[in-house]
């Protein structure tokens, strides 16, 4: 998977239910991950670069495969660390929508991407890549695990993306590495951004 779509899934989190939710404060820092939180559950990071941010966008799946979109949020804060290599790359997010029903929506348009784009080659670099559901963790209201896996020239990368819902706030949690991903590394650290969020 590209590294700018890898950005994309994790700006995006998810809320299944539509029902009424208490008020939530707009998003920060203090909603996410920590870094030692991260290099628990994934210690070749423990050099890693980290960086943190914040917007007032996400970015979506597009209407053709390998496309992306925007759209304009209440708030979205950010945590990712990177090996001196590229890989493994760790990302988790927490993202306030305008309603529950967004984030449904959002939830309803990464599921899709198994349907329309379960294999297709990217318009960009020529990669073959393939995605999936997985059996997803039992967090927040809701939760989805996508796997995908890009191939280009003989070389094979893997990420695995978990989109967890709470209300209006949308949780997503992103690992890209060169070897499958560790269910257990990642459904760890989904929880502890489960926690965080809200």
């Amino acid at each position: 998977m590209r590294r700018t779509s890898l950005s994309i899934a994790a700006g995006l989190t998810a809320v299944l239910l539509v029902s009424a939710t208490p008020a939530q404060a707009a998003v920060s820092a203090k909603d996410l991950p920590k870094k030692g939180d991260i290099v628990k559950t994934f210690p070749e990071l423990a050099d890693a670069e980290f960086t943190t941010f914040t917007t007032k966008q996400v970015t979506l799946p597009g209407a053709t495969c390998g496309t992306t979109r925007t759209e304009k949020v209440k708030g979205l804060a950010s945590i990712r660390g990177m090996a001196a290599t590229g890989q493994p790359f760790v990302q988790s997010s927490v993202t306030q929508a305008k309603s529950a029903a967004k984030v449904k929506a959002y939830f309803k348009a990464y599921k899709g991407l198994t349907k329309k784009c379960g294999s297709y080659t990217d318009p960009t670099s020529g990669a073959t890549i393939t995605t999936t559901l997985a059996k997803a963790p039992k967090l927040g209201r809701a939760s989805l695990v996508l796997k995908q896996e890009t191939a280009l020239a003989g070389v094979t990368s893997y990420s695995t993306s978990v989109f967890i819902s709470n209300g209006k706030r949308m949780a997503a949690v992103v690992a890209l590495d060169d070897a499958a991903i560790a269910g257990s590394s990642i459904n760890k650290l989904a929880k502890v951004a489960a926690k965080k969020m809200k």
